[in-house]
């Protein structure tokens, strides 16, 4: 009998253990919810032409990176941005691309090769140009059914937010959306978003969005409690405040 007990919780112990022990997903091998000091060699090898500055709040506060890579005529042609949290981690990767003519890539290839690394779809447009990948609190990709009200099946959110202050590339038509909004049930969010040839099933751009919303959600509903109780302990002490008259 104590045996049977042990082993039934080292089962639940190891289902556990697996749970949180999922791989997370990654765009050219830059990983969420890694350190952004330690993906950063990472990016460098995504795109060798790479140019990387810096991404700051409008207080000036340091937030992530971003590498642009343009053609000989000053087009941007890839864009990669990775965004930190206080603790130094990575809660958002973005990627957008255009392809040369010549490199154009077929559509049921491009559907494929995101299939094999991602895995199937939790969501997908009927002209397959549009896909999510809902992940639950426990980072597991979930089916539709499951995922429904729990990840936004669009990037969402404006470039320019105040968390952020990201702006759109050189006005080249490449846009990488960053949230200014966090759902609680939620835990990564991964968008795809393939550019149809007009004239053929080529695709000559894409977009990788992932965001990490569990930890965004977190951190900033348990800032908000602090900042309302901070609030109500301040008008407590003011309730035994009498006029001067």
């Amino acid at each position: 009998m104590q045996f049977l007990k042990t082993a039934i919780i080292s089962g639940f112990a190891i289902a556990a253990s697996s749970v949180f022990a999922q791989t997370l997903p990654d765009i050219g091998g830059v990983k969420i919810g890694a350190l952004l000091s330690t993906q950063k060699p990472l990016m460098e090898k995504v795109n060798a032409d790479y140019k990387f500055s810096e991404i700051k709040t409008r207080e000036g506060k340091v937030v992530g990176i971003q590498g642009i890579a343009e053609t000989q005529n000053n087009n941007v042609n890839d864009h990669m941005i990775a965004l930190q949290d206080d603790s130094g981690k990575i809660w958002f990767l973005g990627r957008a691309q255009k392809y040369p003519e010549g490199g154009y890539i077929p559509k049921a290839t491009f559907i494929s090769a995101l299939k094999q690394k991602y895995g199937t779809p939790t969501e997908i447009t009927p002209s397959e140009e549009s896909m999510l990948w809902a992940f639950d609190r426990n980072y597991a990709l979930t089916a539709h059914k499951a995922s429904i009200g729990m990840c936004p099946f669009g990037a969402g959110g404006n470039v320019t937010t105040p968390r952020t202050e990201l702006s759109r590339l050189k006005g080249d038509s490449i846009f990488i959306s960053v949230p200014a909004a966090f759902e609680p049930n939620c835990g990564i969010q991964l968008n795809a978003k393939l550019n149809r040839h007009h004239a053929s099933n080529m695709i000559v751009g894409s977009s990788i969005q992932i965001v990490d919303h569990k930890t965004r959600y977190d951190v900033l509903e348990k800032k908000n409690n602090e900042e309302e109780a901070a609030r109500k302990k301040a008008l407590d002490a003011m309730k035994d405040n009498k006029p001067k008259l």
